[in-house]
């Protein structure tokens, strides 16, 4: 039997930040799918479509799409703008489809056995830790 130590709270900080990162990975992944961004504008549009709950440094947005981009999931362009120098423009490779696509399928979709079970469980989480203010 595998003796478990006591949790800190940075183990479970830390737990909480491996999802965080999975579901931001999802969520820029989808947004250069839909249309190709740059850095800034996919840290402004995530930030914005949670009225400010989540808040990115840059830095964090920058090493996920060279991570991404490294693993063939996205690739880069650069592009003169009016104003500033070139920006680095990024879109999903065929690679990149592909995983939000399966995703979607295997996660999202319903009627798919994740998305129902999960549903099932976020009604019982709900009934013990009732939705608040954040």
């Amino acid at each position: 039997m595998i003796e478990s130590k006591p949790t800190s709270e940075t183990d479970i900080d830390n737990l909480l930040g491996e999802w965080k990162r999975s579901m931001l990975t999802f969520w820029a992944l989808s947004l250069v799918l839909i249309r190709p961004m740059y850095g800034l504008e996919i840290k402004k549009e995530i930030e914005a479509s949670t009225q400010g709950k989540i808040r990115l440094g840059i830095s964090t947005v920058y090493q996920l799409l060279r991570r991404l981009e490294k693993k063939g999931f996205i690739k880069s362009r650069w592009e003169q703008t009016t104003q500033g120098p070139p920006r680095a423009y990024y879109e999903a490779t065929p690679a990149g489809r592909e995983v939000v696509r399966r995703y979607l399928a295997e996660v999202f979709v319903p009627g798919s056995p994740i998305a129902a079970a999960l549903g099932v469980l976020m009604q019982k989480l709900f009934q013990q830790f009732p939705p608040g203010p954040l």
